[in-house]
């Protein structure tokens, strides 16, 4: 009896089956907006969060950058940063659940590839963290909008960036298949 529903229809599809690499970015590009409504969402929570918390300063390691960056009205830098690597944390940890399984039907080492992800992952918060970032909400926050509305702003704007480099990193080393051995014939 052939499967019905939704998620039926997403893997039988004529279009998936002619055009299977582009499916792949097609249900990476879903997976990635489907996420990003928790990395948002804990974003926004985190940001008002850690604000109500007092956490101001970013300690001896990124405080140049207070000198750098102009923040949203309302907000420290280190409340901006920090908001930003729990959600981006948040984001990337459902991402991954979702396309090793959905995405790419990965079989291999799942310790490899988390750990594979997990390096990927550092590496985008710590981009996004020191350069992107900042950069699109020092940008945006001179616009003259409410403080809320330049974070959410920003934030979408950052989220998407890592598109470049995530989608091949985890189409061809994160996520690989093992290769089929062929069955010994007696």
């Amino acid at each position: 009896m052939p499967e019905k529903g939704f998620l039926a229809w997403l893997e039988n599809n004529k279009f998936a089956h002619r055009h299977p690499e582009l499916w792949k970015y097609v249900k990476f590009f879903l997976v990635g907006l489907v996420t990003s409504l928790p990395d948002w969402g804990s974003y926004m929570v985190s940001l008002y969060a850690l604000r109500a918390l007092g956490v101001d300063h970013i300690g001896p390691v990124l405080g140049f950058m207070e000198r750098v960056v102009d923040p949203a009205e309302g907000f420290t830098l280190a409340t901006v940063i920090y908001a930003y690597m729990i959600s981006t944390a948040i984001g990337y940890f459902c991402a991954y659940i979702l396309n090793r399984k959905a995405t790419f039907q990965a079989n291999n080492n799942a310790a490899l590839s988390g750990a594979l992800y997990a390096l990927m992952v550092v590496f985008t918060i710590f981009a996004n963290s020191l350069a992107v970032g900042p950069f699109i909400s020092g940008l945006v926050g001179r616009v003259g909008l409410p403080a809320a509305l330049s974070e959410s702003i920003s934030k979408l704007l950052v989220m998407s960036i890592p598109g470049i480099w995530t989608y091949p990193l985890s189409r061809f080393v994160i996520y690989r298949k093992k290769k089929e051995e062929p069955a010994d014939e007696q």
